[in-house]
């Protein structure tokens, strides 16, 4: 996975408070197995320990504090590189040691020492840590001298794993061992390794549950497992949590912490029943990215029914976009019809639906869209109300995709629904048009979140956004923040690349002669010497349609304001890799001591001339 800040091999810092239940407790006090109690008095606990640190700060102790934990993860398997995770009954803390091996001093449940008096704490990624100092380039070192501080104890049994559900984890939650029951990897993992051992190189996978719901499972390339195949199977998963930025995030100990041979929610076809109940879920969100072109849509929870003819809906590609599509084309029947259903919503709250379609190759007008509130896994034995959305037809361009509009499902709270979209055509007819479906979003909806409607400016000290907040494909809606499009249709959107979500413009797809959006942070009140930072990254270069202003007359009109660049910024630019994040470097606010100011990015570009650059902006922080 390529990620805004690269992880450093030989630094993992996966770190956070954490807590255990009187239950876990009891794994603490089992007798000793071997080894000699070093009489060491305790004098704090992890989670005191982990309260005296702040965001984006390193705190060196110079206290005579004492803290114990068991080790419930090592470096025996490669996952894990000169480091060891320790647990108490109130959290669990990384340590970093410059040990090579050094499970073979510090083994899973090895009770450790840590005599904290000269060592640092430090975050990663929002991740706490414990190491020896601070580097050069202002990241956390091992501890060197590890005898100074780490004291071995007896060994014992680690403790049990907490089980939770992946909608329940939580930060307390992190660096501990966790076992999700009734797992699976997603479909597409499954074809792979847990990681890229030919190249020793770290990817993503994800889990998930019946009920859609996933998380990350990132594995190093050195691991000695790096090469095995991801199970197929659903069952039991054992790992230790961890966190990058905003998102949960397990490392696997080793292969023996994985029962997961049982049968797959839904049977891993395309019908999500096969002879059970059809999966039920309380939003969608799908991009369809996870397929493969011209495979057959396969979604955990998905109906892709042919009811005539031989043609079901398929994953299709263009200009890079993989979205879902049907046609009639060479299918040699006198009728076609298939149909492509998503999952039983569960509408507990008031949900918006929203969509797009395009066409290509008209000839007919083949696609309809429609609503069930009684689907169960046929989709002829439903009963279906058409959906008032609006759809690409045959005054639409080829290949232009069309918004369907908000469409409200208040009034259906407390029912089930299912979203259907229909296909019918006739190859030896000739009606043969091609229909596409993308980005299906069934939530809570809403566009952009105005921060002056009925009010002033939101006004703020400091600022750590990571636009960790939004949905894929999403208008960037964040509290404070205005989204605002002065030409063309398209503003800022929330978009994500190899798990990671950040804010994205482009002119790609816009029918405007013009575009210009803006995305313009709160007001930050500079009462005292403060620094700007951030990241960019392009994609796709033809023009340099991006710029960074700042103004101290910004009231919520952006085009009423006055804005001048930002002087001192780097930005991704043509000479840069795609999606290579670029640093903007410190910038000194310090010019600006008893003003107000709002940061703007701003965003030009032409669909119809071919300026489509995308430009991305993550990490905004005023500190």
């Amino acid at each position: 996975m390529i990620m805004k800040t690269l992880l450093k091999l030989f630094l993992p810092a996966f770190i956070l408070v954490v807590s255990f239940g009187s239950c876990i407790k009891e794994d603490f006090d089992q007798p000793p197995t071997d080894g000699t109690d070093p009489g060491l008095t305790v004098t704090t606990t992890i989670a005191e320990l982990k309260a005296k640190h702040v965001s984006g700060q390193y705190e060196t102790i110079n206290e005579d504090l004492i803290i114990k934990g068991i080790v419930v993860a090592d470096d025996a398997s490669g996952n894990w590189y000169r480091t060891f995770v320790i647990q108490d009954e109130t959290g669990g803390i990384e340590v970093l040691t410059d040990l090579r091996d050094s499970y073979v001093f510090y083994p899973r449940g090895r009770e450790i020492y840590v005599k904290l008096n000269g060592l640092v704490l430090g975050d990663y990624n929002n991740l706490i840590q414990l190491g020896g100092y601070v580097a050069q380039d202002l990241t956390l070192g091992p501890i060197v001298e590890v005898t100074d501080y780490l004291v071995k104890g007896v060994k014992k049994d680690p403790p049990a794993p907490k089980v939770k559900k992946i909608t329940e984890l939580t930060l307390a939650d992190v660096s501990t061992l966790v076992t999700l029951e009734g797992v699976q990897f997603t479909a597409a993992d499954t074809a792979g390794t847990f990681a890229d051992a030919l190249n020793q190189t770290a990817l993503n996978r994800y889990l998930q549950d019946c009920n859609l719901k996933e998380v990350i499972v990132r594995t190093s390339g050195f691991a000695d497992f790096a090469g095995s195949g991801v199970p197929n199977g659903n069952g039991n998963f054992t790992g230790v949590l961890s966190v990058f930025r905003n998102d949960f995030q397990f490392l696997v100990r080793d292969l023996n912490d994985l029962e997961m041979n049982g049968t797959r929610c839904g049977g891993g076809g395309s019908n999500p029943c096969n002879g059970g109940s059809p999966v039920v879920v309380t939003g969608v969100d799908e991009d369809f990215e996870s397929g493969a072109n011209n495979d057959p849509v396969q979604i955990y929870g998905w109906t892709n029914a042919v009811v005539k003819g031989s043609r079901s809906w398929q994953f299709k590609e263009f200009s890079g976009n993989v979205y879902a599509q049907a046609t009639a084309y060479n299918d040699n029947a006198a009728e076609m019809e298939t149909w492509l259903v998503t999952p039983v919503v569960d509408l507990t709250e008031p949900l918006k639906l929203s969509f797009e379609t395009a066409k290509a190759f008209y000839t007919h007008n083949g696609l309809t869209a429609w609503i069930s509130t009684d689907f169960e896994c046929d989709p002829l034995e439903a009963t279906w109300q058409p959906l008032n959305a609006t759809l690409a037809g045959q005054g639409s361009a080829d290949n232009e995709w069309i918004f369907s509009g908000e469409i409200d499902l208040s009034a259906l709270v407390g029912q089930k629904v299912a979203i259907g979209f229909k296909y019918v055509g006739s190859g030896t007819s000739g009606q043969t048009g091609t229909f596409r479906v993308d980005n299906l979003k069934l939530g809570t909806g809403g566009g952009p979140v105005d921060p002056c409607i009925n009010n002033p400016p939101v006004v703020v000290s400091t600022l750590n956004e990571g636009f960790s907040s939004g949905a894929n494909n999403n208008s960037v809606a964040i509290n404070g923040w205005k989204n605002f499009v002065a030409k063309g249709a398209r503003d800022w959107q929330f978009k994500e690349f190899s798990g990671n979500l950040y804010a994205q413009a482009t002119a790609y797809n816009d029918t405007a002669p013009e575009m210009e959006t803006w995305l313009i942070s709160p007001l930050i009140d500079v009462d005292a010497a403060k620094t700007l930072s951030f990241e960019t990254a392009k994609a796709f270069w033809v023009h340099d349609g991006f710029s960074v202003l700042i103004s101290t007359d910004y009231t919520c009109e952006p085009l009423n304001a006055t804005w001048t660049p930002l002087n001192g910024a780097t930005l991704a630019g043509q000479s840069d890799a795609d999606h290579a994040w670029i640093p903007s470097g410190n910038i000194d606010l310090s010019p600006y001591i008893g003003k107000k100011v709002a940061i703007a990015f701003k965003y030009v570009g032409s669909g119809t001339g071919g300026q489509t650059t995308s430009y991305r902006v993550d990490n905004v922080k005023v500190q």
